[in-house]
Order: structure tokens, then C-alpha cells, then sequence
């Protein structure tokens, strides 16, 4: 309506929509910022390429601080000024994101400043409480995971501590995620959001006192600066380039015999809470999902919606078909965050066996793993009760090469029950 400039936060009150067909569902858009330059136009190329990293960048903000029951806010107004009364970078509150235009000028490349922001926008805390923990969160969502090629820590060892917020508390929270609890950010984002954090829980989610683990990261972090936030190069971390598969080539497994829980539902089906994908009775759609799906020429069969239609990794043995062919292929995700290094094992008709090992996103949170591929993305996902939850949810696919020469026999799931399996399929 006014391009460029602010929006008032309740500029639409009501929308009525006129259609032939029902409307089964409606949902917030993504993030946005809506950004006012009408005091400093000369900041116009800057504030655009702010605007389009925030907006990009505001899904996986939200799922990185997700929290059950909280509608994550998807608006901020911005505005660019500068002078004697403005914040000296950039501050938000209250809907409004204000960037003081000299500083954009004199840092003509720092715009991923607005991303830290936007995560305060994310965030949405009732209380500023712990300070130096909500600062440290947005900027580990800025640094660590926006712009990480970008980020460069550096932090005085003897006086630096885990509370000075920013840059050192945002490399201290990616230590710890890496070396004790991968969703750590998540969780303490959730408990300072529902005013319940206590440094307490550092032990509750790491098994050790915030104390013991700063002296940990200090020495790591004297070792070797450059690589604190590194994790050692595991096998599932190792870069691979995924199989080419020749059109009508593909070949879906029957696994339906190994199918243990209903993982699919019809839009609006009333599910135990003790199923689901999640074991808490949440679906993904068959409405969305369908009955087979196809990426870059693998085509995979899935089951039938509200009935058993997934496998839960526990150690399953799931025959294959009899022939050599050169590539595996896995349609699945995983639960309750990520799960890393999982292995597979390939057995071969002579009695041979092949490992591949296997990072698996939450099917909430993808984060992009050697191997992984983004095969379907859902607006929603199925309640227990039959309501959408309207954020975005994936189903992965996951590819291996194989020993061509040899004829397949079966694969072995690992027994992990947070890794579920909805298809197999072999290609030559």
C-alpha cells in the first residue's frame, strides 16, 4: 500500500473471501519487515538488502525458537534514521526496529545486523531477563547459523566470561551445542520465553554447571580459536555427492510389512496421542503427501494414510529387491531434533555387508546434511485433534552409492526410535 514506507501492525483488521470452493485452511505469511526510508533515501540499496536476508532468513529463525502454543510473530516495521537520540547501530521494541542510517553508511556491508534484530522480533520475551543470554541467542542466530563464513570470534581468554552476551555468548552456546545438547538454544529460548529459565538448567540439558562448561570452552577455544565451533569431521559429515539416477530406473521397495505406526492422516482425522509421527499423535498430511512422491527421478511409494504407513528405526531387517543396483534411497526425517551419525548397513547376497552412516534432520528443523535433500515441503502438518499446525514440515530424502557388482539383499535400519522411514528404494 505504501511501498518502503512503515505499516501499522494493525493496518487489517479483517479479510473476507469471496470462492466458489470451501477454504480449508489459512495460515500466517512469512516474516516480513516493512522498512521506512523516508528520512535517509540514501540507504535505500542497503535497507533492500537487509530487507530480502531478513524476510529469507525468518522461517528458520522461528523454527530454530520455536516453543509450543506460541504464534511467532511475522511483521516488524523498520525504520532508518540517525541523530543525536538514536541508537548507535540498531535496537528493537515494541514492533519497531529502528537502524541508525550512519552506521549503515560507514558499514556498507554489515547488513545481517537486521537479522539479529529480527530474531528479537522472533523471540518476542514478556521479560529482558537473562539480558546477556536473549543478546547472545540473536547474535548465535546471526553468526552462527545466517552468516557463519562471516564470522570471525575473538574473545580475551583471561577476561572474557560466558555472560558478556553477544559474539562471546553466541560461540559459547555453539560450542555447547555441538559437544552436549544440539537443541540447547532452542530449549533455553523456550524457558526464558515462559519466564521458567534458572541457571539450573545448563545441568538439566548438559549434565554439567554453566561454570564447568566455560572452563571447558576456554580451553578449547586456546587450542584453536579457528575451530571452536567445529565439530570433528565424522563420517555422516563428510561432503558426498548424491548418485544420478536415469529416468525410470528406480525401483520402490515394498516395506509395508515393517510398517509400525501411522504416521500419515487425512486432514481433520483424530489420531492417539501416543502415535503419529511424534508419538504425541501429530501427521504429516495425506492431503500434501499423496501416495508416492518422485525427486530427481526416484520414485517412492508410500502408504496408505490412517493406517500403518511408517517404520520406525529399531534395528528392522527390510529385504530388498534381488538384483545389483547402484543407489539406495531413503524417504524419512527425524524427531526430537536432529539424529546425527546414524548407520545403515547394507548386506550384499555373498555375505558381505556395506555402512553407510547418515545424519537425520527433525522434520521440523532442517539443517542441510551431507547426503540430505529437502525432497518435500509441507505448509502443515496434522494434529493429534485433527487441527493444522501451520508451520512449515519436511520429508527428507536420503541417497547412497552402491557396490554395482554385487546383488542387495537387505538393509538394517539403526536402532534409534527418533529416526522414521516412510520409503526405500534401489536404482540403477
Amino acid at each position: 500500500l505504501t511501498p518502503r514506507h512503515g505499516i501499522p501492525a494493525l493496518l487489517v483488521r479483517e479479510i473476507t473471501v469471496s470462492a466458489s470452493e470451501k477454504i480449508a485452511h489459512v495460515q500466517t505469511g512469512p516474516g516480513r519487515g516493512f522498512a521506512n526510508i523516508s528520512r535517509a533515501p540514501q540507504v535505500a540499496a542497503w535497507a533492500a538488502k537487509a530487507e530480502q536476508q531478513m524476510e529469507a532468513f525468518w522461517p528458520d529463525t522461528a523454527a530454530l525458537l520455536y516453543s509450543d502454543g506460541f504464534i511467532t510473530p511475522n511483521m516488524v516495521n523498520v525504520v532508518y534514521r540517525t541523530g543525536p537520540n538514536v541508537t548507535g547501530i540498531a535496537a528493537t521494541g515494541g514492533g519497531v526496529m529502528t537502524v541508525n542510517t550512519a552506521w549503515c553508511e560507514k558499514h556498507p556491508d554489515d547488513t545481517g545486523l537486521t537479522v539479529h534484530e529480527m530474531a528479537h522480533v522472533v523471540q518476542s520475551m514478556s521479560a529482558y531477563n537473562p539480558v546477556w543470554l536473549i543478546e547472545g541467542t540473536a547474535d548465535y542466530i546471526r553468526w552462527v547459523k545466517f552468516e557463519p563464513e562471516h564470522f570471525r570470534p575473538r574473545i580475551n581468554v583471561l577476561k572474557a566470561t560466558y555472560h558478556d552476551s553477544y559474539q562471546t555468548t553466541a560461540t559459547f552456546l555453539a560450542w555447547c551445542e555441538l559437544h552436549y545438547d544440539g537443541t540447547l538454544v532452542t530449549k533455553m529460548n523456550r524457558a526464558i520465553r515462559q519466564g521458567k529459565y534458572t541457571s539450573d538448567l545448563w545441568k538439566q540439558y548438559t549434565g554439567k554447571d554453566v561454570d564447568t562448561l566455560w572452563a571447558e570452552f576456554l580451553v578449547a577455544y586456546t587450542a584453536d580459536p579457528k575451530t571452536v565451533m567445529t565439530a570433528p569431521m565424522a563420517a555422516a559429515d563428510r561432503p558426498r555427492v548424491l548418485p544420478v539416477v536415469a529416468p525410470g530406473s528406480s525401483v520402490p521397495v515394498d516395506v509395508a510389512s515393517a510398517f509400525d505406526a501411522a504416521g500419515i492422516a487425512r486432514d481433520g482425522s483424530v489420531t492417539p496421542t501416543t502415535g503419529g509421527v511424534d508419538g504425541e499423535g501429530s501427521t504429516y498430511s495425506a492431503k500434501l503427501l499423496g501416495v508416492a512422491q518422485s525427486y530427481k527421478n526416484v520414485d517412492f511409494k508410500l502408504g496408505p494414510a490412517d493406517a500403518p504407513d511408517l517404520v520406525t528405526a529399531n534395528g528392522n531387517v527390510i529385504a530388498l529387491p534381488s538384483g545389483s543396483f547402484a543407489s539406495l534411497w531413503l524417504l524419512g526425517s527425524a524427531v526430537e531434533g536432529s539424529q546425527v551419525a546414524q548407520t545403515f548397513t547394507v548386506t550384499y547376497t555373498d555375505g558381505t555387508a556395506e555402512v553407510l552412516v547418515q545424519s537425520l534432520s527433525d522434520w521440523f528443523q532442517p539443517k542441510g546434511f551431507p547426503g540430505e535433500s529437502r525432497a518435500v515441503k509441507m505448509a502443515y502438518r496434522d494434529t493429534s485433534n485433527g487441527a493444522m499446525d501451520s508451520r512449515p514440515f519436511y520429508l527428507y530424502s536420503y541417497g547412497f552409492t552402491l557396490n554395482s557388482a554385487k546383488m542387495v539383499k537387505s538393509i538394517t535400519l539403526p536402532n534409534n526410535p527418533y529416526v522414521k522411514v516412510f520409503a526405500v528404494t534401489v536404482a540403477k
